[in-house]
């Protein structure tokens, strides 16, 4: 199947525009902010002469692109060998040629690729400067805010107590590490789910938003390491040191019972060799508040909401565990995922408003 024709060629350019007039907001709030942090990064000397990058995740998003493209295109053909469905080889083909007409699915999906490039550079650039721009100062009034919020107590021995064994600890651990599989696929779903257009730009524009103005702006402003960090960053803050004992207790239990360790150890040991380093990459930097775990979390329930309630509820209750994972492995203080929640909610709303505003213009 020929994807452009001489009879065709001329529909498949409007198509194109179409698409990229839809997509307008998206790629306006790429573009400023890309700009921005840009200007910035060429305006300010850092001590640690880290540079701005504005490609650092676009191979990393091309190898998770690949990744999901084999998995679809398995999981699709074994779908229709078990099902019998006559003729599969030719049955998959004219599915994964339909990706490609009209051309604008394609199009759009590779710009919106590039564009959660920018995004994530943007985010991870401003996230590994925090240091610089504002050293880390709030660790202790946070822990003070946790145990005042929480009758005196460390949300830590809370979570601790409700879900003591190191069975509890490891789902956790594999709950919060199953965060980065659910947001990749719903940020899948609505770059590809153009039949809900005012719902697929306030979930996408909220999405890119929330990288920068939650995960950069507010961290920098509220600069924090976190709790698996604080008595790294000062001797002094030994608050969570009985935290990280348990946590490195229960990993080695669970690896003379054959499973694996806590992942969340090794990363967080990983995160701070490259904050020593002062090296940027995809994933540096180190920060507390706010979470952008719960924060995505939230995000992904308001929008399963939208679409099936009953799938709004369960991922409500996956933002109550990704809350719990936070402060249970050290991640975060609690209150961290508390304005994480209020913050995404506010930009839900407005990035509502201005999607509507854009469906109302198309």
């Amino acid at each position: 199947m020929p994807i452009l024709t001489s009879d065709n060629r001329h529909q498949q350019w409007l198509d194109i525009k179409t698409t990229l007039q839809q997509d307008r907001l998206l790629y306006a709030y790429v573009f400023v902010t890309t700009l921005a942090l840009y200007l910035m990064s060429q305006s300010v000397t850092l001590e640690s002469k880290i540079e701005y990058d504005a490609f650092t995740y676009l191979e990393t998003l091309i190898s998770i692109c690949y990744v999901t493209f084999l998995s679809w295109s398995t999981g699709y053909y074994l779908y229709l060998a078990y099902h019998k469905t006559p003729h599969p080889l030719v049955v998959y083909i004219k599915t994964l040629l339909g990706f490609f007409n009209p051309l604008s699915k394609a199009v759009s999906f590779i710009l919106l690729v590039l564009a959660l490039n920018l995004t994530f550079s943007c985010y991870t650039y401003l996230k590994s400067i925090i240091p610089d721009i504002k050293p880390f100062q709030y660790d202790l009034l946070f822990y003070h805010l946790d145990n005042w919020l929480h009758f005196g107590t460390d949300p830590w021995q809370l979570t601790h107590q409700w879900f003591s064994s190191i069975y509890s600890t490891f789902v956790i651990n594999f709950l919060y590490n199953l965060w980065f599989l659910l947001m990749w696929g719903s940020v899948l779903f609505f770059i590809v789910r153009r039949d809900i257009a005012r719902l697929r730009n306030q979930y996408l524009v909220t999405f890119m938003a929330s990288w920068l103005f939650i995960g950069g702006i507010s961290a920098t402003l509220l600069s924090s390491a976190g709790p698996c960090y604080s008595h790294l960053v000062d001797s002094e803050l030994n608050h969570y040191l009985p935290l990280m004992d348990r946590l490195m207790q229960q990993s080695i239990s669970l690896e003379t019972k054959g499973l694996p360790p806590l992942w969340a150890l090794d990363v967080q040991d990983m995160l701070w060799l490259k904050y020593l380093g002062r090296e940027s990459g995809v994933g540096s930097g180190i920060s507390a508040m706010p979470s952008m775990h719960v924060s995505i979390a939230v995000l992904m329930a308001l929008g399963a909401y939208q679409l099936n309630r009953k799938l709004g509820y369960l991922m409500w209750l996956y933002v109550v565990a990704i809350q719990i994972g936070s402060v249970h492995l050290a991640w975060h203080y609690a209150i961290d995922g508390y304005l994480s929640i209020v913050l995404t909610l506010i930009l839900w709303k407005l990035c509502g408003v201005l999607a509507r505003k854009v469906q109302v213009t198309n």
